[in-house]
C-alpha cells in the first residue's frame, strides 16, 4: 500500500469524525420549564398575581400564562409553541357553566443566548373549578410537553 492511500484512509477517517462532531454539535437541546398563571387586571392594565386582582367575579381579568422555554436551538425552521386551555362543564350554586377550550399557538424562531425565555399567552379568564392547561414544544429535533392543573375562581 502505497503513502497516499494510507494518507487518503486517514483524511477520510478525519473528515467522517468532524462531521460527526459538527453534527451532534448543531442539535437542538430545547425543553420546556414551568407554566405560570398571571392575570391581567383591565382596569389597572397590569399583570399581577391572580390573587392580587379585586375582581371577585372575573369580568375584567384575562388570563396570562407564562410557559418557560429553555435550552438551545439550532434550527432552519421555527418551534411551534401550542397552548390549549380548558375547562369541563360543571354546576355550582351560581349556576350552570358551560364547557370551553381555547387553543394558541405561537412559532419560536430562536432562543435568546441566555437559553431561557418567557412566552407569553393571554387568554380569557370563564370562571372555572377545574382548568387543564397543556403546552407542547414542537420543532426539528425537539418535543416536549408540559401540564398544569389549576382553577379559575370566582366569587359565589
Amino acid at each position: 500500500m502505497s503513502s497516499w492511500t494510507k494518507l487518503r484512509g486517514w483524511l477520510l477517517g478525519g473528515v467522517l469524525l468532524l462531521s460527526t462532531a459538527a453534527a451532534s454539535a448543531g442539535k437542538s437541546s430545547v425543553a420546556l420549564g414551568e407554566i405560570e398563571l398571571r392575570a391581567f387586571d383591565r382596569v389597572e392594565g397590569a399583570i399581577a398575581k391572580l390573587e392580587e386582582v379585586e375582581d371577585p367575579f372575573g369580568m375584567f381579568v384575562d388570563a396570562v400564562f407564562l410557559v418557560q422555554v429553555k435550552g438551545n436551538f439550532e434550527g432552519n425552521k421555527p418551534m411551534k409553541l401550542t397552548v390549549v386551555v380548558s375547562a369541563p362543564k360543571e354546576e355550582s350554586e351560581a349556576g350552570a357553566r358551560r364547557a370551553w377550550k381555547v387553543t394558541q399557538t405561537r412559532e419560536l424562531h430562536a432562543l435568546p443566548q441566555s437559553g431561557v425565555i418567557q412566552v407569553p399567552f393571554l387568554m380569557p379568564y370563564e370562571c372555572a373549578s377545574s382548568v387543564k392547561v397543556v403546552a407542547t414544544l414542537t420543532g426539528p429535533g425537539v418535543k416536549d410537553s408540559k401540564k398544569l392543573d389549576t382553577a379559575f375562581p370566582c366569587a359565589e
